[in-house]
């Protein structure tokens, strides 16, 4: 089992202090040419100083001001590496009446080939945490639910793989880097609301976006990140996600010498992937989605920074970058 490395020696309140210090990293254009690759590895570190940013903020669900100020946060991370992100608002009709939200995007240019755009793969990450007001035990519904691994923890990748591809000078393909809102219910169950879909929010109202504006014929691949600062890191194979591209991570992680980490179970997983998919983009779901003994810490309040490691995040990190050197394989072939 990972144990834990927690770089958390200030005090909680004091995690926003810790991330700041982190220096930020323009695009400066100064990086090699190529593949996702050529910039260097993720920073674990810095992942992880973003995974307690977050944490910092509290619970963070859909409409909140935590989750507005987690928005920000990811904004100014951005901002500070040179890109220019688009807040994408929205009002989602739930089971509990509507609800503001908003998805952040950044797009990291590839160059045209001719006439022609450069294909676009789309990389995703939820940063909203669970509600508890709808949860099914009554002494729970005030409970602080953080979700250090479940929202923190792919986020923190994300915005560290930004970083990473800012340092490219010039990609064959463009990435869309997209942090949605409203991945988790409102009601506590993914399925309770009858005849209306309570989950995916932010991503579905994306990919709803891309098939309107015609930009969706543009996206060959997407990658979903979710639940990937468990302790004990070991990616399961997702049934509903695109075979070849579950193949494609599967072999970077052997290809790392970490194949122990994506030797989970196959079975069917419902994700942000399905919305993509579900307008006909290839998609792949990356995600433990075994957080504790027998899953006990998942949607709990045991979801906390005791129960992520640096180690997970790097780990993770390396497949990552691994397998999207593939998928820019697979989406320049399509």
């Amino acid at each position: 089992m990972l144990r834990s490395k927690r770089l958390w020696s200030l005090p909680p309140l004091l995690a926003l202090v810790a991330c700041a210090a982190v220096p930020p990293i323009a695009c400066s254009g100064e990086g090699a040419a190529g593949s996702s690759s050529a910039a260097g590895d993720l920073d674990a570190a810095r992942a992880w100083a973003h995974l307690e940013a977050q944490v910092a903020f509290g619970p963070r669900p859909s409409g909140s001001a935590a989750a507005e100020a987690t928005r920000a946060y990811i904004e100014a991370a951005l901002k500070d590496m040179g890109l220019q992100p688009v807040r994408e608002s929205f009002t989602a009709s739930t089971p509990r009446g509507p609800v503001q939200m908003a998805n952040v995007y950044v797009d990291l240019p590839g160059r045209e080939r001719g006439a022609e755009s450069a294909p676009m793969l789309l990389v995703v990450s939820h940063y909203d945490t669970k509600r508890f007001d709808d949860h099914w035990d009554p002494a729970q519904q005030t409970a602080r639910f953080l979700g250090a691994n479940d929202g923190a923890s792919n986020t923190a990748v994300l915005l560290e793989l930004a970083r990473v591809l800012c340092a490219v000078e010039e990609r064959d393909v463009t990435y869309r880097l997209l942090f949605v809102d409203g991945e988790e219910a409102v009601l506590w169950n993914w399925d309770d609301a009858r005849g209306q879909v309570d989950n995916r929010y932010g991503s579905r109202h994306h990919a709803a976006e891309l098939r309107r504006s015609g930009r969706g014929r543009s996206v060959k691949a997407c990658v979903v990140i979710d639940l990937v600062g468990d302790e004990d890191l070991v990616l399961d194979d997702d049934m509903n996600s695109d075979r070849t591209l579950m193949r494609i991570f599967r072999e970077a992680a052997r290809a790392e010498g970490l194949a122990a980490h994506v030797n989970g179970r196959r079975i069917p997983i419902k994700d942000d992937h399905q919305s993509f998919m579900e307008i006909g983009i290839p998609s792949v779901d990356l995600i433990d989605l075994d957080y504790g003994p027998d899953n006990s810490w998942w949607h709990t309040t045991e979801d906390t920074i005791e129960h992520c490691s640096v180690e997970s995040l790097e780990v993770f990190g390396k497949i990552l970058l691994r397998g999207l050197e593939g998928v820019e394989g697979f989406v320049l072939g399509r």
